[in-house]
């Protein structure tokens, strides 16, 4: 199984509350900020960009410690392998953050929300902090000497037990099991294989109800229309990379990435809760069923 540290977080969101005077106590690590949503906009606003600040600082640290983890993985990795190690998760980090960027863009959430521009300015700003501080938590529960929480999913903070912990082959509710045939791990691989191949079916149906559902809003103009409607599409081909990118990576942290059980155990339950969470985020701002 995966070879990870279980510890707590403190330290970036204690960061994130001294960069401001008017940040109220923290509400929970999982927001990233401490800007209460009682303050007025604009000493609200500032609270946010002042976080916003202080997050992108503690992403660059966290992808830095990633790295540095990586280099000094004591595995069952020889130097290439690590180098080929790196270079993915740079990728799957630059994914992350470009996804961040779109999904929190205060255009795109002033639409789907219905919000004017003030409004949608301020929940990108908590969009973006919410993401990074997945982002941050999960990596520093997977590579940090301490802190970190495992994320629920890309876009949402874990809480209690981890689903994938739970679904995949050797959990307590596998999603698949196995056949009893000695060492041979393809059934169960088909098996989670169909059950993403299934999701993948229903999040396609979902997000062609979101684009109609885009052309079907009266009151917009021809190129607002069309200008929505390819930023639904971007975000969900970008979603998608991240998504395949971020849960093959992992095969590097098992004691052996080539083994017929990674799949089953580890990137299969990965791809299945992350298309679980990306229809659920789809389902909210389109009121789809």
């Amino acid at each position: 199984m995966r070879l990870r540290p279980f510890l707590m977080a403190a330290g970036l969101f204690l960061a994130v509350l001294a960069t401001s005077a008017a940040a109220q106590p923290l509400a929970g690590r999982a927001a990233g900020h401490g800007c209460a949503l009682s303050l007025a906009p604009e000493p609200r606003r500032e609270c946010l960009a002042a976080a916003d600040a202080a997050m992108t600082d503690a992403l660059s640290a966290a992808r830095t410690r990633a790295l540095q983890a990586v280099a000094g993985w004591d595995g069952n990795l020889n130097a290439g392998d690590r180098a080929e190690w790196a270079t993915s998760m740079g990728e799957v980090l630059d994914l992350w953050l470009a996804l961040r960027q779109r999904l929190c863009a205060s255009q795109l959430i002033g639409r789907e929300r219905r919000i004017a521009a003030a409004t949608a300015e301020l929940a990108a700003l908590d969009c973006r902090l919410s993401i990074g501080a997945v982002i941050v938590a999960d990596l520093d529960h997977r590579f940090a000497g301490e802190g970190g929480v495992p994320r629920a999913s890309l876009t949402g903070w874990g809480r209690g037990t981890n689903r994938r912990d739970v679904i995949a082959a050797e959990g307590s509710q596998p999603l698949c099991r196995h056949p009893g045939r000695g060492g041979d791990y393809q059934p169960l691989t088909a098996c989670y294989e169909r059950h993403v191949a299934r999701l993948d079916r229903e999040l396609a149906g979902l997000h062609a109800a979101a684009l109609a559902a885009i052309a079907a809003r009266p009151g917009l103009a021809p190129a607002e229309r069309a200008d929505w409607s390819a930023q639904s599409v971007a975000v969900q081909e970008l979603w998608r990379s991240l998504r395949d990118k971020a849960c093959a990576i992992e095969a590097f942290e098992t004691p052996n990435r080539f083994a017929n059980s990674v799949y089953s155990g580890v990137v299969g339950p990965c791809l299945v809760v992350e298309t679980e969470a990306r229809i659920r985020w789809l389902r909210t701002p389109y009121r789809l069923q």
